[in-house]
Order: structure tokens, then sequence, then C-alpha cells
């Protein structure tokens, strides 16, 4: 029989102490693992840190620091981490029983792969399942591959869904601390420089939504969008093929931010994105709805 598989859970927290405290339950739940938990505290929560110390479970471990941002807190779990493979959870998500064997299966099946990852399995804010949402996180096969195409092409990854080798987060040295948001896009893609990801069509997380998240909020990634595509894009180590596929991610990522924009009422903000969106990725008029939209758009004004 082989030897049981070490995983660090790495959570980075501040200001939801209660969910937090929900991710770290479903962490220590897991099961045919040898586990330890990381909380990285973005500054100081003292509550928070006094539930977790009355636990008195060694497993768990806490890491204060001064606030300095999710990316700063997720590194500074990563650096504290002491087991061979490293599972990213956010604080609002948790993780489904199971689903640190089942990641810790696929990279013994793949020895080749840096990472594994899958599909996450939504709720509301309250915790309740999407209809169908475990289906959806299903769908495929199980792969081992170069995934630099994909990404460029606009697949992302979800960072409570991934688990990786401690050497691959070692040797990329963690998340860039001066972006606002688009960090995990940077990291990923740097990632697949190292080696091939493993995609595991088995659901292993629970990924909360709520109004707090910072991809909720499209003023904040539209800022962003040139700032982190300039850090990979512009960077001398990335691969040449990637240029090519510059304008289709942005014009990707756009269509998102208007459909965020759009939630949000801000009807001018989502034609701008749009629009901008199509001029850069028109592939995105394939979809009848949105070809029906860009048509309204040009024939006259109307809510995109």
């Amino acid at each position: 029989m082989g030897a049981v598989p070490r995983v660090s859970v790495v959570v980075p927290t501040r200001g939801r102490p209660a969910w937090c405290l929900e991710a770290v339950e479903s962490a220590l739940a897991q099961d045919g693992v040898e586990v330890e938990v990381v909380v990285s505290l973005d500054g100081d929560d003292p509550g928070l840190a006094a539930s977790l110390a009355a636990r008195s479970d060694a497993r768990v471990r806490v890491v204060v620091h001064p606030a300095a941002g999710r990316s700063a807190a997720r590194n500074r779990g990563l650096r504290a981490a002491r087991h061979p493979l490293v599972a990213l959870l956010d604080d609002d998500d948790r993780l489904l029983p199971g689903a640190l064997r089942a990641r810790a299966d696929a990279l013994a099946r793949h020895p080749q792969a840096v990472l594994v990852f899958g599909r996450a399995v939504a709720t509301d804010a309250a915790g309740r399942e999407a209809p169908s949402a475990r289906r959806a996180a299903s769908r495929g096969r199980e792969t081992c591959e170069d995934f630099h195409r994909e990404q460029w092409l606009g697949r992302s990854l979800h960072p409570s869904t991934v688990t990786m080798r401690r050497e691959v987060v070692e040797r990329l040295g963690g998340f860039d601390e001066d972006l606002p948001t688009g960090e995990d896009w940077v990291f990923f893609l740097r990632a697949a420089d190292v080696g091939p990801f493993a995609f595991l069509p088995v659901p292993t997380v629970l990924y909360r939504r709520h109004p707090g998240q910072v991809r909720g909020d499209p003023a904040m990634q539209e800022a962003a969008l040139p700032r982190w595509t300039a850090r990979y894009f512009d960077d001398p180590r990335t691969p040449p093929a990637a240029d090519r596929h510059r304008r289709r991610l942005e014009g990707r990522h756009l269509n998102w931010i208007a459909r965020n924009h759009r939630r949000r009422g801000d009807a001018a903000s989502a034609r701008r994105c749009f629009t901008d969106a199509v001029a850069r990725d028109p592939s995105l008029l394939l979809h009848p709805r949105r070809l029906v939209r860009w048509l309204s758009l040009r024939l006259g004004p109307s809510r995109p």
C-alpha cells in the first residue's frame, strides 16, 4: 500500500470569519490524506484567531501579517506550507468530501503534471448549490496536457479547485502582489510554462457566489485588465506563440466585464466594453445572442 498523500491547504482570509471557519472545517474533514491547514490572516483578526486556537488542532497553523491584499496573504500561506502537495482554498469556498484524495490520486496517475484542477460547484451566498451544478462540474474526461492554448483562448482555472506540487510553487515564486485582480491568470499562465495540467472531471469544491467578490466589480476588472495582460504578454519569458492570442483573450475578458456592468445596471459601460470586446475578438459574434446584441447596437440605441 502506498504512502498517504500529504497536502497543505492554504486559506488566505480577511473579514469573513464565519465562512473561513467553514472552509477550514471542510479541509480538516478530508479523509485519505495527511492534511495541514495554513490560515493566512490578511491583517489582525483576534476573533478568528481565537476561534481557530480553541479547536486545539495541531493540523491548523495561523499566519498573521499586516493587511496587504489577497495575493500577499496567499503567498505568505504558501511559504508556510510544509507538505509536498499544496491546495488553494479561498475563505468563502468549501472542499467536498474526498476532494484532496481525488486530486492527489490524479497527480499520481500523471506524474508529469505540475497541478490538477477541475470545475467548481456553484452555490449562492448561503451555500445552497445551484441546480445541476454537480452535473456541470462532472462534464468531460480526465486529461493531462499543455494548457497554454486553453488559457490563451480564455479558459480559466478557479484557484480553489487547484492542487499543485510544492516545487512548482517554489519555482514560480507566488502570485503578483501588486495586481488587484488577474493575478491568478498570470500565475497559472506562468505555471503552464513549467509543465502540463491534469484536468479532473470530479466535483471537489463548493464555490460561493456573493456580492463581495472581486470578480463582481467590473470597474476594477476593467482597470486591471491592461495591467495583468501586459504583465504576462510583455514578459520576455512568455512563449512567442502567445502574442497572437492576446487580443482574443482581452476580448473574452471584456465580454465578461460587459456582462458584469449589465448586471449592475450600467448600460453605457456595458455597451462600451462589449463593442471593444467584439473589435478584439469577432468570433464572439458566433454566439447567436451576442450577435443579436451587437446588431442592436449597430442599428440603434438599446440596452446591451
